[in-house]
């Protein structure tokens, strides 16, 4: 009994583990290249390796230079704001964005 308990306790550990991993989603980190807000979010031209695309996240102060890092968590493809008067082909909405 008490065996089968602990490999009950360590299946349920392995598994919050996992899910708690799979709903951070990857960790994106780089360079703002460009930033504006908008309708209470904040847009970040990032860019990361040979990649730069944009992410929209709760209102923060982040300027042209800086590091910062985002937690993937939806792609929205020609994704409108309103706010802004602009489509992107492509955005990442996050959590936050922390500056590094």
């Amino acid at each position: 009994m008490k065996a089968k308990l602990i490999k009950l306790a360590a299946v349920a550990t392995l598994a919050l583990g996992v899910s708690s991993a799979w709903a951070q989603g990857l960790i994106h980190k780089g360079e703002v290249v460009a930033t504006m807000d908008g309708g209470g979010y904040t847009y970040v031209q990032l860019k990361e390796s040979d990649k730069t695309y944009w992410v929209a996240g709760p209102q923060v102060k982040v300027a042209k230079g800086d590091t910062v890092e985002v937690s993937e968590q939806m792609w929205m493809p020609n994704f409108k704001s309103s706010s802004l008067n602009r489509t992107f082909d492509k955005i990442m909405f996050v959590g936050s964005i922390n500056k590094k």
